[in-house]
């Protein structure tokens, strides 16, 4: 990253123009404009990585309309760029207008050099940030990973130096946190991206049938193998096996993960011995040392397993990243419902980042559909979101009794959405235990798991 920091500074009054060209003389190259259409100009040419933008421009400096305007136009221009709004005191309702339109933070008038210097800083970290990650999403992966924090961009380097090298990972973090996505970012970087990677849930698999789930089995093996079955081992050769959630598979079935590791040979139920060539990756969101002296989890499988270790923070440690990963999600869903992309209020984004996220970036999501919904093309609000007005804690949950629907949904694809939205409510809910949820559902276990394949749902990441 260069340290060297390109400033427009956007003030009509030439004075203070110069008071701030002054302040920010230090490792910082500073642009001066003193109306809309000079700003446009320069934002084209010199293309600054910050904007320092006083809302009140000419022709009618008291009015914050012509400064809304730039910032808007400047954001198409360069949506990379990082707008710092100036407003007098008291102002709260322009500055929040300026937010929900996109820009970076505010500042009251009079200016603090600390704290001007220090946000132009942060504003331009952030910038550098997501510029990676434009140009990370150019190599064409295979998934939608948002990085904009010192965390999470810490943990897509170790990642990417992982990636080639020929050692067994187990990926920590807590349910939500975005392990499957990690751990596929580290297969498409590995020199066996043009083979398989296959992902084992192992909280789903019934204990009778994991071994020739993972291992396979031939045709007449056990009461019921009607026809030969290729396990998930065989599927993954030459490519990688993720075993997501490792931490719950069977001591016996541990025992024999260990063998495949230590010699690459596995045995399917009622068959001979054969080897594939795989790469285990493992995620889990328990401590699995803490499993080890428990018993329920063997050491040696765990030294086998835990080559590398990667931790992923949770959403709380890493709050900067909110309102970026939240308008990311927005879009992304508002592309696969196929509706009009609402605005977050300034107050959803107080909300967003007052709140803790017990559920991470899943829990995100699901906040983000469920708004998406209900706010069927108006801004969206804290109430939309699932939150008070305190932001600190979820509403309490009302009767479904109006579940109103956007604009340009037919009734399949609605009653689909509301499907799915409760499904994951109530999973998440239960903290993503089944028989909880269909008991909350009032459905058979069998039609809840019917349901999670049906809209792709998985009860840990």
């Amino acid at each position: 990253m260069s340290d060297w920091i390109r400033v427009l500074v956007v003030e009509d009054d030439r004075s203070l123009a110069l008071q701030l060209q002054w302040l920010l003389r230090q490792d910082q190259e500073i642009l001066l404009a003193s109306s809309r259409a000079e700003a446009l100009r320069i934002l084209e040419k010199e293309k600054p990585h910050v904007m320092l933008l006083d809302l009140g421009l000419p022709p009618s400096p008291e009015d914050p309309s012509e400064g809304l305007a730039l910032l808007q136009e400047a954001l198409e221009m360069a949506p990379l760029l990082k707008v710092i709004v100036m407003t007098a005191h008291g102002d709260q309702a322009t500055a929040g207008e300026a937010l929900s339109r996109g820009a970076y933070d505010f500042l009251v008038k009079p200016v603090r050099e600390e704290l001007l210097v220090t946000l132009i800083k942060r504003a331009f970290f952030r910038r550098e940030l997501e510029e990676h990650f434009f140009e990370t999403r150019k190599e064409d992966l295979p998934l939608p990973m948002v990085v904009s924090s010192p965390a999470m961009q810490e943990v897509i380097d170790q990642v990417k130096a992982v990636a080639p090298l020929p050692v067994s990972c187990l990926i920590y973090g807590e349910t939500g946190t975005g392990k499957e996505l990690l751990a596929r970012l580290l297969h498409h970087w590995s020199g066996r991206s043009n083979n398989p990677l296959v992902v084992v849930d192992c909280t789903s698999i019934p204990i009778s049938i994991a071994e020739s789930e993972l291992f396979g089995a031939e045709k007449g093996a056990y009461t019921g193998a009607s026809a030969r079955r290729e396990g998930r081992i065989a599927q993954a050769r030459g490519g990688s096996l993720l075993l997501d959630e490792v931490g719950e598979l069977s001591l016996e079935l541990q025992s024999k993960l260990l063998r495949f590791l230590e010699t690459r040979e596995f045995t399917p139920v009622g068959g001979r011995t054969t080897q594939a060539d795989v790469r285990v990756l493992g995620a889990t969101n328990r401590d699995l040392r803490e499993e080890v002296k428990r018993g329920r989890f063997r050491l040696d499988l765990f030294h086998r397993l835990c080559q590398v270790e990667i931790r992923v923070p949770p959403l709380r440690e890493r709050p900067e990243e909110i309102p970026f990963l939240a308008r990311h999600l927005l879009a992304s869903l508002g592309h696969e419902f196929r509706v009009k992309l609402p605005e977050l209020t300034p107050e959803a984004i107080q909300a967003l980042n007052a709140y803790s996220f017990p559920g991470n970036v899943r829990e995100l999501r699901n906040m983000l559909s469920r708004a998406l919904v209900l706010s069927r093309g108006r801004p969206i609000t804290p109430s939309d979101l699932g939150l008070s007005d305190s932001y600190s804690e979820p509403m309490e949950e009302s009767e479904p009794a109006a579940f109103p629907v956007a604009a340009g949904y037919d009734l399949p694809r609605a009653r689909s959405c509301l499907e799915e939205t409760w499904l994951r409510c109530a999973l998440e809910r239960h903290h993503g235990k089944v028989a909880a949820a269909a008991q909350d559902l009032g459905v058979p276990r069998t039609t809840l798991y019917d349901l999670m394949r049906k809209h792709g749902i998985k009860i840990q990441e």
